[in-house]
């Protein structure tokens, strides 16, 4: 069974924590996780150990994205009960324990994953971005790296999305833009990498590149309040006030909750 690349959001999607404010813009970014997007078919032999176990992963990703936890644990169990060697079920674990706030066992079921499977760049992956998250900035870089080196890795523009995450909440921005630029090269309309680049573009103060980003981004039938945000606020620093009135006035209408942030 292979757990294709997306990223993290209450329901493990691939979702952007980009939050309001500017003051601290390293911590305000997504997280790409070799999960749930790509939801793994029932596989309808289930006589083998394997199969077993994969289908009880697969029946737990459904469970985590309706936020039935509980369900999902035990669905998790049985499969590691049935295949105790599989990478996948651990990695899922670690996921699940992460979204209920249990930290010590999402790093001791990242950490087995790996061990499972130390090539497999979904594994090291998500170890990375567990890693990441914890604060661990190197040591996720170099399971990213590791990730980048599986040729049989699928996605790698997860492991680059997430090693550009991990540079900016190092205060490294060009690391960054490096990182997310590998991914636009591949894939220049992926939204999560341009909006990953209009928070790096403002964050370097380059504001003609924030508008730019922000416009490409838009571009995609997206929309995201940090984005529209960022975009004001650029805006404001080029001079420009009625793109930056537009930006505000589809900010307050499409995300009433959010709260600019400010400089």
């Amino acid at each position: 069974m292979r757990l294709r690349d997306a990223s993290l959001t209450t329901a493990t999607v691939f979702a952007l924590a980009l939050l309001a404010g500017c003051h601290n813009l390293r911590n305000q970014s997504p997280y790409f996780y070799s999960t749930q997007q790509d939801v793994p078919k029932f596989k309808s032999d289930s006589s083998t150990p394997k199969a077993i176990s994969d289908n009880e992963v697969a029946l737990a990703q459904e469970y985590i994205k309706m936020g039935k936890y509980d369900l999902a644990l035990d669905s998790l169990k049985k499969a590691t009960k049935a295949d105790p060697s599989s990478p996948d079920a651990y990695t899922v674990l670690g996921l699940l324990y992460e979204q209920i706030n249990r930290p010590e066992l999402a790093e001791a079921n990242y950490a087995k994953a790996v061990k499972l499977a130390p090539n497999k760049g979904d594994m090291l992956n998500n170890y990375g971005a567990w890693l990441c998250r914890s604060g661990h900035m190197q040591q996720a870089d170099a399971q990213f790296r590791k990730a980048l080196a599986d040729p049989f890795y699928k996605t790698p523009q997860a492991a680059m999305g997430n090693a550009a995450v991990c540079a900016l909440k190092a205060n490294q921005p060009e690391v960054a833009e490096g990182w997310v630029r590998q991914i636009l090269a591949t894939d220049p309309t992926n939204a999560e990498a341009l909006q990953l680049m209009v928070t790096i573009s403002y964050q370097r103060h380059d504001y003609m590149g924030t508008r730019g980003f922000v416009e490409r981004f838009l571009a995609t039938g997206r929309s995201a309040p940090l984005v529209l945000d960022l975009g004001a606020r650029a805006e404001d620093k080029l001079g420009d006030a009625n793109a930056a009135s537009a930006y505000r006035t589809r900010l307050s209408t499409d995300f009433p909750q959010y709260t600019p942030g400010h400089d």
